[in-house]
């Protein structure tokens, strides 16, 4: 693209008259002439005024944008984690908001399961939720350069992405705990998961919470309650935990809902009970932190505002002068009282 020195050179004007003229600064004290030979060079060499590309950003946003949407996980995934499933519908909802058709793809299992779209419809961006391998982010290129992530960040220099902030959440948590006077607190969830590429790596929220207990010198490997992210192996898990230490730990953190309700149920059919025995605290705050029995203190992670930052980064790659940028979204702590306050006698 032209800039602003090339058309200067040319017109043999300054830059700064040369930008006034191009933006349509009536109040430019130049000749007719000048005007139309600054306007005739840059046309020529193909030069885009802030406000003409700000306009050309403003027509995308029409009813004929088709935006894709990909999962990570597959529809008997998305039973065990509903997490996704409503961030999935937030994302489908704003985009509606805003006038934009979504299509979902699909894996295309012939094909490596790179991902594929079922019609012919061009697509104006993706939006794609959760981890992805190379070759599926590769298979997302050949649909559109327009690619924004929800809860990964594959590549920091090459791709928007919108990510919840891990260290506030475990930093919330563990103070959240000291206050009510536990210290010990358990871990229960995957201690490996996937990163941004889909390759195994510590998961992010034990990370902060192994680093935060060592830096307290309280880290304790017995306190860790590793278990896949469903309720069925959350469950048997919890039961061997219980069936090893005869209880249950008195303060738990749980690193997703996806689990909650089989350590639950493990906790309810050995005898005990939340939170007179076992002080619990879960991550996501979905419908079933609210709904559970007793209701659940849990961080919540923001997913609206995930949907509309993910709208966003979209209408900023329609841009094509902005570098991509990572937006990592906070998060609040909603107490219900699965936590009650230690006694100090």
């Amino acid at each position: 693209m032209a800039t602003l020195k090339e058309i200067s050179e040319r017109a043999g004007v300054s830059q700064g008259t040369v930008s006034r003229i191009l933006n349509k600064d009536r109040t430019l004290s130049v000749s007719a002439a000048t005007r139309q030979n600054v306007l005739k060079i840059a046309q020529e060499l193909g030069y885009k005024s802030t406000l003409q590309r700000q306009k050309e950003a403003e027509t995308v946003n029409h009813s004929d944008v088709v935006i894709g949407i990909a999962q990570m996980f597959e529809i008997e995934q998305l039973q065990d984690d509903i997490y996704y499933m409503v961030l999935k519908q937030l994302v489908d909802t704003e985009c509606f908001s805003l006038g934009w058709n979504t299509i979902p793809l699909y894996r295309d299992r012939d094909d490596g399961g790179r991902f594929v779209k079922n019609s012919n419809v061009k697509l104006d961006g993706i939006i794609a939720i959760g981890r992805f391998t190379i070759e599926e982010i590769q298979s997302f290129e050949k649909l559109t350069p327009n690619i924004v992530f929800i809860d990964s960040s594959p590549d920091e220099s090459k791709y928007n992405s919108i990510v919840p902030n891990y260290h506030m959440a475990i930093r919330y948590v563990l103070n959240y705990f000291g206050d009510m006077g536990y210290d010990r607190v358990a871990y229960a969830g995957a201690v490996n998961t996937f990163n941004g590429v889909k390759k195994l790596t510590m998961d992010p929220r034990f990370y902060y919470y192994k680093n935060s207990m060592i830096s307290r010198d309280i880290f304790d490997e017995d306190l860790i309650i590793e278990c896949e992210m469903n309720s069925h192996s959350s469950y048997e898990v919890m039961n061997e935990y219980i069936k090893k230490h005869k209880k249950p730990p008195r303060a738990l953190f749980m690193a997703s809902d996806a689990i909650a309700a089989g350590i639950i149920q493990s906790i309810r059919e050995n005898g005990f009970l939340v939170p007179e025995d076992c002080n619990v605290v879960t991550y996501n705050n979905t419908a079933f932190s609210e709904g559970s029995n007793p209701p659940l203190d849990s961080v919540e992670v923001y997913l609206q505002e995930s949907a509309k930052d993910a709208t966003y980064a979209l209408t900023r790659l329609w841009d094509k002068l902005m570098l991509p940028r990572k937006i990592v979204i906070p998060c609040k702590l909603v107490v219900r009282g699965s936590v009650k306050r230690q006694s100090q006698s």
